[in-house]
């Protein structure tokens, strides 16, 4: 008798996942197409018809030519956020780093500002003065500047660049009533505040202290734009002015294909099923894109 056996295994046959169309590492700055490393403008066209600011690796400001996208970083640290997208923004402030100009108005009492301070992007351009030398207001004592302004209408922020040689508290925002109490450290930050113009003072910008003591103040940087959020800074010197959009397009890619966008938070957009073609980019919900993937 023979005795015979028929072992058979069967399996699903093996197959390789096949690499994303394009994947754009902006953090690694490592850019494939379909698993091949390439370079960036071979797959991504860029264009902004101005220089524009963004924070280096090195942790402060700094300005990079037209044409040029922006890696942007903490101020201070210099940790990654992601590459900056932003729309066209215009500062409404005819004067943004000069406080001594007769277009800024004294609250209350108007500060004597000293110049030639170094600023958040390394230059001498920041001012600063003393709260002892400004009295008038509320208690014989309040110092500030704002700017009155009847004509912008619609939703705006204001933002501006302080420091202090002592912490302090001041009151920052558009008029008396749409403002709101901050805290200054010996560190610079960037204080952001946002509300509808016009309001019932007539102002777009205020900022003052009411300690009256020997603490002096720096400031630089300030700027007032239209919509919710603050963008870069835009440097102002007699006029307003306005900073292009910028403007990506990936290349080389025709078809449906499924995007993912990941945020500077970590936030994620997904587009699936998309036309994409020469030219395309996707409706961010934030301006900066640690990563872009298309499949």
């Amino acid at each position: 008798m023979k005795l015979t056996s028929d072992i058979s295994i069967t399996s699903q046959p093996y197959r390789k996942m096949s690499a994303p169309a394009l994947s754009l590492d902006f953090g690694q700055q490592v850019y494939k197409q379909r698993g091949i490393s390439v370079g960036l403008n071979s797959v991504l066209s860029f264009a902004r018809n101005s220089p524009a600011v963004r924070v280096a690796e090195t942790g402060v400001l700094e300005t990079v030519a037209a044409g040029v996208l922006r890696r942007d970083h903490v101020f201070g640290t210099g940790e990654f956020l992601g590459a900056l997208f932003e729309p066209a923004a215009t500062n409404l402030l005819l004067h943004s780093h000069d406080f001594t100009r007769p277009y800024w108005v004294g609250y209350a009492s108007k500060p004597g500002f000293g110049g030639g301070q170094p600023a958040p992007d390394g230059t001498l351009t920041a001012m600063t003065w003393n709260c002892a030398d400004t009295t008038g207001g509320a208690g014989g004592k309040r110092g500030g500047i704002l700017v009155p302004d009847s004509i912008p209408a619609g939703v705006s922020t204001v933002s501006v660049w302080l420091r202090a040689s002592v912490p302090l508290t001041m009151r920052f925002g558009h008029s008396d009533g749409t403002s709101q109490p901050i805290s200054v450290s010996t560190h610079w930050q960037r204080f952001t505040y946002t509300d509808t113009l016009p309001n019932s003072q007539n102002r777009i910008f205020m900022l003052y202290e009411d300690v009256n003591e020997d603490i002096d103040v720096y400031i630089w940087g300030a700027q007032t734009e239209y919509g919710s959020a603050v963008t870069s800074n835009i440097t102002t010197n007699g006029g307003a002015v306005t900073r292009p959009a910028d403007q990506p397009g990936l290349i080389g890619l025709n078809g449906v294909h499924d995007v993912t966008v990941t945020y500077d938070d970590d936030s994620i957009d997904t587009f699936a099923a998309v036309a994409v073609s020469d030219g395309w980019w996707p409706n961010l919900s934030r301006p900066m894109v640690k990563n872009l993937v298309v499949l």
